[in-house]
């Protein structure tokens, strides 16, 4: 399923769920956990992010590059719990409006960021409408 690189760097650890999985960065420094994939329906990326997490120069949030741009890990949409509201965004939005940041002097990896006033349903949705995508994005979203 997943490429060589690909189970290096992200690993898919398996909840008491059979659709969802925590998503482990494995970084030379460190391991750490960075989400959930609830592959239900057409798959979404879960992450929580705090104030710490905000890049204010571009008031953005950033998702791992490689998590995004890896085809073999199953996800169309992102929800991201941040300070009590939830941000919505899809895969393909961050992989073409994202700006590509490499945090690795701070002991992080590349990112691509979005600003915050982006990650919104109306955004997402109209961003899948003008490139094509006709799916309901969000559609269990309550």
């Amino acid at each position: 399923m997943f490429q060589n690189k690909a189970k290096e760097l992200i690993s898919l650890i398996p909840t008491k769920h059979s659709n969802v999985f925590n998503v482990q960065l494995n970084l030379d420094c460190q391991t750490r956990f960075i989400g959930m994939i609830d592959k239900s329906g057409e798959g979404t990326f879960l992450t929580n992010r705090t104030e710490k997490h905000l890049f204010r120069k571009l008031n953005a949030l950033g998702i791992n590059h490689f998590l995004l741009s890896q085809c073999s890990i199953p996800f169309k949409n992102i929800v991201i719990n941040y300070c009590g509201q939830k941000l919505y965004s899809t895969r393909q939005y961050f992989l073409e409006k994202g700006k590509t940041i490499n945090f690795s002097k701070q002991g992080y990896e590349l990112q691509l960021l979005v600003p915050i006033d982006e990650l919104n349903l109306k955004t997402a949705r109209f961003f899948e409408r003008s490139t094509g995508f006709q799916d309901d994005l969000f559609q269990y979203v309550s």
